[in-house]
């Protein structure tokens, strides 16, 4: 009763201690082994559990390659199971991964599928990458899956639900109804395929369909569909990775011929009639552009058109046609005015400009102080139907400005400036756009000079 009457004391000392204590009683000196077995014996195993046990453990965890270790709290409890192994490619160093408690079997399997995978690194069949970075691509590639299945449709219900004004204000009741209106337009025809699986052809098969709603509704709800398809091409504010490579709204139509723009300018209005000019052959005006034009930005004698604003409703875009800024600050340029161009230009401004006033604008309107857009759209809209191009819009010619300078032999660098772009894939993807006949002619012009030279 002794011994158990002062347990708790005595577990408490040193081993030395517990030695000397024990040869004091006994009347001897012990050695190690006998040191254990009275310890075992006296105290039921508690001292020899919580001297010796952890060690015996850890040696029992150890194998040929690699270790599997317990760590072990103060109150003698597994909290963790590490485990690592030397790293096979940097010599000193070890790759190490921490399991939970109850994760024995997994810290072995996962050190086990670890040594698989380092032999056939030494064999040369596989190249070695770190857990880490494994794991890493794993999440991503995780993550890419997820985003292949986004459906249309819930995309463009988080986005209705998340539309904000630039300033990240909610936009008003009506402008709201709206949108939900717009959105209707087109859900109906993409609602039950997938984000990823939306391609041009997709959008150009909506495009060309019949559309019931009206013109007016019809190019709103374009707008709509290309805002929405823009947004997945960004990345998130969280940092995800955009769902969309590119926005697919685009037509790659072909660059409008001398014809058809002869064609097209003599179906437009003749006070308008330069703007189809002007977006074909001047710096590839968009439509805003051709609208926001003042007197003051055309310098005759140096054949410099400044492209300075476009035209808008204000933020409600629902307001009276005021000037505004350009899409981009890019976009604000200096083009020049070709030759060919300047006596028209300057008929136009001879019978239908106030050429005394610097702010007046170079297309005046028949009924208000600014040129809408709309106006210029539905003129065109009608001459487009007359040149047989029903694909073509203002955007539309300036693509084709883009080709053609290219075909003409424009650098890439050249063409960017022409248009306001920044960005060399913008460029490429939306207006440099291939022409079978001018790809084939200097192919064949390639090979016949390297055939002519060889046989020399």
């Amino acid at each position: 009763m002794r011994f158990y009457t002062r347990r708790a004391v005595i577990i408490k000392m040193t081993t030395i201690q517990q030695k000397c204590w024990l040869s004091g009683i006994l009347g001897f000196n012990l050695s190690q082994e006998a040191y254990i077995q009275c310890t075992s014996l006296i105290y039921g195993d508690v001292m020899h559990q919580n001297r010796y046990s952890q060690k015996k453990q850890s040696r029992k965890a150890r194998s040929k390659w690699g270790t599997v270790i317990a760590r072990y709290s103060k109150d003698g409890e597994i909290v963790a199971w590490q485990v690592r192994y030397p790293h096979p490619t940097e010599s000193g160093k070890r790759v190490q991964r921490q399991f939970k408690p109850w994760q024995e079997l997994e810290a072995r399997k996962w050190l086990e599928e670890e040594k698989y995978l380092v032999d056939l690194q030494h064999k040369g069949i596989l190249t070695w990458t770190h857990p880490t970075l494994r794991k890493r691509e794993a999440m991503q590639e995780d993550d890419k899956t997820k985003r292949d299945k986004v459906k249309f449709c819930d995309y463009v219900n988080w986005w209705e639900k998340n539309y904000r004004l630039p300033n990240g204000e909610d936009v008003a009741g009506g402008t709201r109804r709206n949108l939900h209106v717009d959105i209707g337009h087109f859900m109906p025809f993409f609602e039950n395929l997938l984000l990823t699986e939306i391609t041009p052809m997709i959008i150009k098969e909506w495009y060309d369909a019949p559309h019931c709603e009206g013109p007016w509704a019809f190019r709103r709800s374009c707008m709509r569909l290309k805002a929405v398809l823009e947004s997945a091409t960004k990345a998130g504010l969280d940092g995800s990775a955009s769902l969309l490579q590119f926005n697919p709204f685009i037509f790659h139509i072909p660059p409008v011929t001398p014809h058809e723009l002869r064609i097209l300018a003599e179906s437009m209005p003749t006070y308008t009639r330069l703007s189809v000019f002007f977006s074909t052959l001047v710096g590839g005006l968009r439509c805003g552009e051709l609208c926001g034009l003042q007197i003051r930005d055309i310098d005759l004698d140096k054949q410099t058109l400044h492209v300075r604003h476009s035209v808008n409703r204000g933020k409600t875009d629902r307001g009276t046609v005021q000037y505004g800024k350009t899409k981009t600050e890019s976009s604000v340029r200096n083009v020049h005015i070709p030759d060919a161009i300047m006596p028209m230009l300057r008929q136009h401004l001879c019978d239908y400009c106030d050429i005394s006033t610097p702010d007046s604008p170079v297309f005046v309107p028949k009924r208000s102080k600014i040129m809408s857009q709309t106006t210029l759209e539905r003129q065109f809209a009608k001459a487009r139907i007359k040149a047989n191009r029903p694909d073509l819009t203002f955007q539309g010619l300036r693509a084709s400005h883009a080709t053609l300078l290219m075909l003409q032999g424009g650098t890439l660098r050249e063409v960017m400036n022409e248009l306001g772009h920044v960005s060399e894939k913008v460029a490429v993807r939306y207006y440099q756009l291939t022409v079978a006949e001018h790809q084939s002619h200097i192919v064949d012009t390639l090979a016949r000079d390297f055939i002519f030279e060889s046989s020399r």
